[in-house]
């Protein structure tokens, strides 16, 4: 959701909407700052209601890498990717014959990747309607192009009142600007022909415009005007070639904002453009601090963010810093100029490092949450890190980076992301310590086994035996600990189940000795819930007992999660189901906290297999479909997983023999449709489940379908609308400005996904009780 509102543009919308309609493709193209962003994600909200099946938004600004196109695409989805390579017939089965809406914003780096993608997915998928922004065509046969044009302006000469000035778009949106800086600006007749002349000399491009109106904070409009016609005579003789006019100006805008900064927010913008996805104020300080000597590096950005050059945002009483991507990509001109791209990215890539080792050496403590939040914002900073590294054949910090955030890949279902990296980190040959790459070694056997890649896994522990066998020299007992428990896994996995529980039980033993606590823990959830499977009901026990004394002391939550789990599914083999609900139920709300989605999936799964034991066969099939959709996301596949797949089958089996099939898949199904979400609320008896309503349902709450999503006012204006009233007409009738009447017609089309006021009036026939008519 934007922060501000969408000034104007109807007349863009409708059309977006109505080549949709007749087109399965359309690109928004224009230079950077146009408003394409925007204009998508307006259609996308507002067509959410007609695309029924789903209506997805794909942030591609922070993707560099065009292998990565496909993870963000299947990751926006719900779809994660089941090995290190994207495989797009994953996308195509999702799609299916399902009416859905996919929009992929800034293409503009990713072009000939996202043409082969869509052309791909168009073919294959019928109902697939897409929406794409780009500064060039994908150029595709199917494609239809929309050129967003400037937004509106006088026409030269018009002798427009100031008054009558607000009609027109570009001023609309710089004096509403203006006015959230300063409550009191306003167009007079003092200041109208400055204002008017300032948007046309910025073109209507909103970038420009939202920049121009933020320095209003020390400059009026005549002042703009006079600075903007010296910077183009600059930018004129500075940019030559095959250069659009519109980018000039685009260009002049975001120069003459560059121009006004001192010397020291110059270099502090160009550092900051090494940023991917926002920043905090540590690691802006930590990346780009050091380079602004005797300046205050909190004076100088927070002058940065009064010039709307940084944007600060809050989020849950945490405050981070972004970029208009516009304005970042400047800043990294700017940096490439002054010959210090290596310099800055270098630092980046050493202060992301630190973090990743910070959180390793914090993990297993009262932090966890907090930390995974983190390490969620600054992903995008992260894949810079390690791109920076692969980049450099520096692979050990890759290795090192990848490895100390194990559980964060984990929690936030990115293993298939985390295993491409572990693969073009370890093709580099390492040449660090060798416990170092130990562990890496064991982090990438484990995500291997995860996705049920058991040759990937295989291969990996080979190369760990290499390691562990080198000729004159005897393994560390930490590296050796990790060799044990990576051959452990994959014993357990092949079925050598009793060879892998042995393996990973010394491996504790290791670890114990060494001091180290999270993999311990880790290792003692995964021996004693493989003995348990097995029959060793006690052994099991234990080591989970263990495992939570070690870790509830210092507040962990991730792995005794686990532990307390596997002691439910161990009380329900002992046909204990209400102690297995109450462990099951106590680990799910510890899960939900850390948002951990393997540790969710698993004990979905187990409820699922509990409410079998009770004889609860909707309850189960409604569990088992809502795990599977988690499973999915994360690229694993129940029916191939060792030690469990079985049980599923088992479990689906008990749980259809206990109904009829008609009402096992329709239970199954509402628990697919659930959202991860409502799955952990309904799995801890919060509420009922809530089938999606899908075309041309109605909710049975009949309080719910009285709620009207249109406020008091915008009722009483859609009832006028029906009455066939002009905007000036329901102004004059209602005693307000024809501007806002028209600011209410437009929240009201926004909100009911419709295109024209004819909409409005059908609806409000239909709706007489919500509108209150």
């Amino acid at each position: 959701m934007d922060a501000t509102p969408l000034v104007g543009r109807r007349r863009e919308l409708e059309t977006i909407k109505r080549l949709l309609e007749g087109h399965r493709l359309v690109t928004l193209t224009g230079v950077g700052g146009a408003g394409k962003t925007r204009l998508a994600r307006r259609v996308t909200a507002d067509l959410a209601r007609v695309y029924k099946d789903a209506a997805w938004v794909v942030e591609l600004a922070d993707v560099q890498d065009p292998d990565l196109l496909g993870h963000s695409v299947a990751r926006a989805i719900g779809v994660q990717v089941k090995s290190a390579d994207f495989d797009p017939a994953l996308l195509t089965e999702f799609f299916g014959d399902r009416r859905v809406l996919l929009t992929l914003d800034n293409c503009e780096h990713l072009v000939e990747a996202c043409a082969a993608l869509v052309e791909r997915l168009l073919v294959a998928c019928p109902g697939l309607r897409v929406l794409a922004t780009s500064q060039r065509a994908l150029g595709l046969a199917a494609e239809s192009l929309f050129q967003v044009p400037a937004l509106t302006l006088p026409n030269p000469g018009a002798d427009v009142p100031p008054e009558g000035l607000h009609q027109y778009e570009s001023i609309s949106l710089f004096v509403d600007r203006a006015a959230a800086i300063h409550p009191d600006f306003q167009v007079t007749e003092g200041n109208a022909a400055s204002i008017v002349e300032l948007c046309r000399a910025l073109e209507g491009i909103p970038l420009a415009l939202e920049l121009a109106a933020a320095r209003t904070r020390v400059l009026s409009p005549q002042a703009m005007v006079d600075r903007l016609e010296d910077r183009y005579q600059l930018l004129n003789r500075g940019f030559r070639g095959n250069v659009p006019d519109r980018q000039r100006s685009l260009e002049a805008s975001v120069s003459w904002t560059y121009d006004l900064c001192s010397e020291a927010e110059r270099r502090l913008w160009a550092d900051l453009s090494v940023f991917r996805g926002g920043f905090g104020y540590d690691g802006a300080e930590a990346v780009a601090g050091e380079d602004l000597e005797d300046d205050s590096f909190l004076d100088v950005l927070d002058s940065l963010v009064e010039r709307s050059v940084v944007r600060r945002e809050d989020d849950g009483g945490r405050v981070r810093f972004r970029m208009l991507e516009t304005l970042r990509l400047y800043g990294e001109r700017e940096l490439e100029r002054a010959g210090r791209v290596d310099e800055v990215r270098r630092r980046h890539r050493d202060h992301f490092l630190a973090r990743a080792v910070q959180f390793e050496a914090e993990w297993t403590g009262p932090r966890q949450v907090g930390w995974l939040s983190e390490m969620q914002d600054d992903h995008a900073n992260i894949r810079a890190a390690l791109q920076y590294s692969v980049e450099q054949s520096d692979a050990d910090k890759a290795l090192r980076i990848l490895s100390c955030l194990e559980p964060f890949w984990i929690t936030s279902g990115a293993v298939s992301e985390a295993r491409r990296w572990l693969d073009l980190a370890l093709a580099e040959t390492p040449q660090g310590d060798v416990p170092s790459l130990a562990v890496a070694l064991r982090v990438a056997t484990w995500f291997a086994l995860i996705q049920v890649d058991m040759d990937a896994a295989a291969a990996v522990v080979d190369g760990m035996r290499v390691l562990v066998g080198q000729p004159g020299s005897e393994p560390d007992r930490e590296t050796e600990a990790q060799a044990q428990l990576a051959e452990g896994l994959l014993a357990a996995w092949l079925g050598q189940t009793e060879r892998g529980v042995e393996l990973i039980e010394r491996s504790v033993e290791g670890f114990e000795e060494t001091g180290e606590l999270s993999t311990r823990a880790f290792a003692l959830v995964v021996s004693g819930m493989l003995a348990g499977f097995t029959g060793h009901v006690d052994r099991g026990r234990e080591s989970q007992h263990r495992c939570v004394a070690l870790t509830e002391p210092k507040g962990e939550v991730y792995m005794r999660s686990f532990a307390l789990a596997i002691l439910g599914v161990l009380a329900l083999a002992e046909g204990d189901t209400t102690a297995a609900t109450q462990k099951l139920h106590e680990a799910l709300r510890l899960k939900r906290e850390l948002g951990d989605l393997l540790g969710t999936a698993l004990i979905l799964e187990f409820l699922a297999w509990t409410a079998v034991a009770d004889d609860q066969g909707e309850r189960a099939a409604t569990l088992l479909g809502a795990a599977g959709s988690v499973w999915n996301l994360l690229g694993v596949s129940l029916d191939t997983l060792p030690h469990f797949s079985e049980r599923r089958r088992d479990s689906e089996l008990a749980a259809r023999s206990m109904q009829p099939a008609e009402a096992y898949e329709k239970s199954a199904a509402v628990g697919a449709n659930m959202g991860t979400a409502d799955a952990i609320t309904f799995a801890l008896d919060e509420h009922p489940p809530r089938a999606k309503t899908g075309s041309g349902q109605r909710s049975t709450d009949s309080s719910a379908s009285k709620k009207s999503p249109l406020t008091p006012r915008e009722r009483e204006v859609a009832l006028l609308v029906q009455e066939g009233l002009s905007n000036q007409q329901i102004a004059e009738r209602l005693v307000l400005s024809t501007r806002t009447a028209e600011a209410h017609v437009e929240n009201i089309l926004r909100k009911l996904g419709f295109s024209s006021r004819a909409s409005v009036a059908a609806w409000v026939a239909e709706h007489h009780d919500e509108v209150g008519a």
